[in-house]
């Protein structure tokens, strides 16, 4: 027998215990013998080689017997690569969370502690291991809206503290203490959207709610929402739910809740020729969407102005968007929860596309559900950090610039001005309504 012979203890592709020799040769457990030593035979034993060589181990991993005639040489490429491969699934196995486990940064460990006893495989050749033992050790996919579990591991957030707050069988609602907080605290504002690019196959949407800490210059989520469906029964259950979890003793009620109006009305397709085809057209429907930061006062009656131009013109398909507009957002919703005229802080829902922009790109196809909510921990505790730091000083906060919010208060300011002289010289409601149409007209040329 050899002398100076190294041992290395690995694992099959079977998960059975394997013999490594001299960095060369590789060794499967065959079978016990009566006295509990283990025999492991050659792994070319099978293939084209036939070779015959084996080695037998007592309990303590001494060789007792082992023969080194192999009918073939050794390949440490191929041992190396077996050794990768068993370390890659025992640190998988390692893992709590296999979501947070980033693929090439564990190749990049494993081969960097490899590097100095074998010659390290290129990462191609154990991605696809890589993977599948990533997803062996997934929990069961959620298919259905019914089949989302009532509790998970997977409902705590990175401080151990309950993330979802929330489930029926068309809503499920996640917000963590620390976001509950700031939904209270912060409850001016409150900036709404829905994204469908990540909302899950079985369902509709997923809706998010965010802040604005004034007094840090950012934006904070302070909830997310899977949605089955998008009636309003839905959103009106979410937003009393988010207001219960605020406080138990105290209902939380936001001032403004900032809903994407713009891009709301802009989608709709019921006038594209008319506003494509005609100036005038097409400033009245802009000016529609700028409704939302001149005085609700006189909203009716500018509207009743833009209508009674439109049949003047006789523009049937913009007539048709208009009684849509009326029957959505003058009569099924109340004005003030899209109106900004007193607090005209923010002109658009910029704040929620973006981050659902950025969500959207965390996953190039739809997740699953354990993935999104992974990544939505993932984010809230970002979101954390973030506020902790810029709280306590340590990190600096954003410098505000002059934005098109500002020419919009400057403007409203203006007219605001000129409509407290026509109050007090006793102008008519009429007058009242051009100086506002003309304010609107205004508004599109900065918007």
């Amino acid at each position: 027998m050899e002398e100076n012979i190294t041992i290395y203890i690995n694992e099959s592709n079977k998960g059975e215990e394997q013999i490594i020799i001299n960095k060369q040769y590789k060794f499967n457990f065959s079978h016990s013998r009566k006295d509990n030593s283990r025999v492991y035979k050659c792994t070319e034993y099978k293939k084209n080689n036939k070779c015959k060589f084996f080695i037998i181990l007592n309990n303590e991993k001494e060789i007792l017997k082992y023969e080194s005639l192999h009918n073939h040489p050794g390949n440490e490429y191929s041992v190396s690569l077996s050794v990768m491969k068993h370390k890659i699934k025992d640190e998988i196995k390692k893992h709590s969370n296999p979501f947070d486990i980033k693929r090439k940064r564990l190749y990049n460990e494993i081969s960097k502690e490899m590097g100095f006893i074998y010659p390290c495989p290129e990462y191609i050749s154990v991605k696809t291991l890589i993977l599948r033992s990533i997803n062996k050790k997934l929990p069961s996919n959620v298919t259905t809206f019914n089949e989302i579990p009532n509790e998970s591991e997977y409902y705590k957030t990175e401080r151990n503290e309950d993330f979802m707050i929330f489930k029926n069988s068309d809503l499920v609602i996640f917000q963590s203490p620390f976001q509950a907080k700031l939904f209270k605290k912060y409850n001016n504002d409150i900036f709404v959207d829905g994204t469908f690019y990540i909302a899950l196959k079985f369902s509709q949407q997923v809706f998010i709610t965010r802040t604005y800490v004034k007094e840090l210059n950012s934006f904070y989520t302070t909830s997310y929402a899977i949605l089955r469906n998008k009636k309003q029964k839905t959103y009106k259950m979410l937003f009393n739910k988010l207001k219960q979890n605020s406080n138990n003793n105290i209902i939380t009620e936001p001032k403004n809740v900032h809903c994407d109006f713009e891009k709301e009305i802009k989608k709709k397709e019921l006038c594209r020729n008319e506003v494509n085809d005609d100036e005038k057209i097409f400033n009245y429907y802009k000016g529609i969407s700028n409704l939302p930061f001149i005085n609700p006062e006189y909203i009716m009656d500018i509207f009743s102005l833009i209508k009674t131009k439109s049949i003047e013109k006789n523009s049937c398909q913009f007539l048709k968007f208009l009684e849509y507009f009326y029957e959505t957002y003058l009569f099924g919703y109340d004005m003030k929860s899209w109106n900004y005229y007193n607090n005209i802080e923010y002109i658009t829902n910029n704040t929620s596309e973006s981050l659902n922009n950025s969500l959207n790109k965390l996953f190039p196809m739809k997740p699953n559900f354990y993935e999104l909510i992974n990544k939505l921990k993932e984010q809230e505790h970002l979101s954390y950090y973030d506020y902790q730091m810029k709280i306590k000083g340590i990190w600096r906060m954003k410098k505000k610039i002059k934005t098109k919010t500002d020419e919009i208060n400057i403007l409203i300011e203006k007219y605001k001005n000129k409509e407290a002289k026509l109050i007090n010289i006793k102008y008519d409601r009429s007058d009242h309504t051009k100086l506002w149409f003309q304010c609107l007209n205004n508004l599109n040329n900065i918007l």
